[in-house]
């Protein structure tokens, strides 16, 4: 059943904001446990799955990431520049794969705990029952802004 938005919405009202909101506070604690690291925990993430893909296409990360090259493109910028992550020529010379460096293998690996103890400090805080209403409602809220 579809609900009427109030004939003057407030702001705070506002969906956008409120998920901007959760995702500031949630970032400002997996930045305070990266920090030693120098990683945000953007960063983290694509170093992640450079590391976990192996070989990766910049348009096959952007479909595994749900997001768009361009914005993927801007924040690899730092990960190329700093040298954990690189472009290498794939099999068909026409593309560029990119993959973890050894340093970044190692940075992502001396990141990897304090990720963890930043995920275990966010689920202690909201509760086992929280934390899972919200990456269902997080899961179904993708697949019906997917469309869009």
């Amino acid at each position: 059943m579809n609900t009427l938005l109030p004939v003057r919405p407030s702001p705070a009202d506002c969906t956008c904001f409120r998920v901007r909101s959760a995702a500031r506070r949630v970032t400002q604690i997996y930045s305070k446990h990266l920090a030693p690291t120098g990683l945000r925990i953007s960063q983290f993430s694509l170093l992640g799955f450079v590391t976990a893909q192996g070989p990766v296409t910049i348009t096959e990360l952007a479909d595994l990431l749900a997001t768009d090259r361009t914005t993927l493109t801007r924040n690899l910028r730092p990960l190329l520049s700093s040298g954990v992550v690189e472009r290498a020529t794939a099999a068909d010379k026409r593309r560029h794969e990119l993959v973890a460096t050894p340093a970044g293998r190692a940075l992502f690996k001396r990141a990897l705990p304090l990720w963890a103890a930043a995920e275990q400090e966010v689920r202690l805080a909201m509760g086992t029952k929280l934390t899972a209403d919200l990456h269902g409602a997080l899961e179904r809220s993708m697949e019906r802004l997917a469309a869009l």
